[in-house]
Formats: structure tokens, C-alpha cells, sequence
């Protein structure tokens, strides 16, 4: 169990987050909705580890690398779609080869073979939730997961979702792609 208390971050003299509390079971899948600046990333932020809080408590984070973060602005390694999803997979110990079946779940087997830097903002999106799912996280946080995306690539990303069986947690404006999930408000 996350359990979030009393917690604040604050960047000099900006308070990024405020939130009382927030408790999140193993399994469960949390929305964080909320206007720009409500602190939703700096939110995803510190459930990854990647921000301390100023103040406040954070108990029950798995361990390093156990929580995986996409980024609202997706970062991809030199080379192939492919070569980008395998990254993990070799970490893991796991065939690079797998890479191919995660591109699949996204709908993105036809990304494969091209070079990261010619994708486009949708197409770099479904690749890089594919990479955060042959991680095989605990903790899988999606920052913004359909920005960018068409019909299409929602609806892979809604699939992907569906299917994935960790703690997840989505933070966006407007949950309205994202279903079946408890949502937290910050506005």
C-alpha cells in the first residue's frame, strides 16, 4: 500500500503539490485529474521516486525501478522503435525479441523498424508505454497518456491499460479516455 500524508512540495517559493492525503492498494488504478499547475506530475514525480517532498510522508514505494514513469514529453534512445522496447527486456533478462509482441499490444508493429527520431509525437507516445510495459513495473505512472494520440492510438493505449495488472496510476486534465479508474482531484 502507497500511503501519501501530509505532503508538500514546494520549489523555492512555489508550491508545486499540496496534497492531504492519498492511499493507493496494490492493483489499483488511480486517475490524478487537475488543471495545468495542479501538481499531477510533481505528484507522479515523487510515487517514482525521482522527488523528494518538502514536507509530508511517502510509505509503501516499491523499490527502485520497480516504479516506472512515461513522461508527458516521451524521451527515446538512439536507434529502432524496436531496439528502444528491448531496452528493459535486457535488463530483465528477458529476449529482445518480446519487443516485437509489446509493439504489438500498442498496436505499433509497423513503428518497428524505424528510427526513434522519425516518429511522430502519437507514434513516439505508444512506443515508449510499450517500453514502460516490458519493464514489467509494479508501478506503472502515465503522465498525460493520450496526449498526441488519434483515435487509434487511444484506443491502443485504453487496451494496453486494460490489460496491464500493476498499480497504475494516470495523471491528466481530462480523464476521459481513462476508464475504470478512482479518481483524485486536485483542482
Amino acid at each position: 500500500m502507497i500511503r501519501v500524508r501530509d505532503l508538500h512540495v514546494r520549489f523555492g517559493e512555489v508550491s508545486a503539490l499540496a496534497l492531504p492525503s492519498l492511499d493507493i492498494a496494490p492493483g489499483e488504478r488511480v486517475g490524478v485529474r487537475g488543471p495545468n499547475g495542479s501538481g499531477k506530475t510533481t505528484l507522479l514525480r515523487v510515487l517514482a521516486g525521482f522527488q523528494e517532498p518538502t514536507t509530508g510522508t511517502v510509505e509503501g514505494l516499491p523499490p527502485p525501478g520497480r516504479a516506472v514513469l512515461v513522461h508527458q514529453r516521451p524521451y527515446l534512445f538512439r536507434g529502432t522503435a524496436a531496439q528502444n522496447v528491448s531496452y528493459p527486456l535486457r535488463l530483465r533478462g528477458a529476449p529482445a525479441t518480446q519487443a516485437h509482441e509489446w509493439l504489438q499490444q500498442l498496436d505499433a508493429t509497423a513503428l518497428a523498424e524505424r528510427e526513434a527520431r522519425t516518429l511522430s509525437g502519437g507514434e513516439r507516445r505508444r512506443v515508449v508505454i510499450a517500453r514502460a510495459l516490458a519493464a514489467s513495473p509494479e508501478v506503472l505512472l502515465l503522465d498525460e497518456p493520450f496526449a498526441a494520440l488519434d483515435d487509434e492510438g487511444i484506443a491502443a493505449v485504453q487496451a494496453a491499460i486494460r490489460a496491464y495488472e500493476g498499480t497504475l496510476v494516470v495523471a491528466a486534465p481530462d480523464l476521459a479516455h481513462a476508464e475504470g479508474l478512482r479518481v483524485v482531484d486536485l483542482s
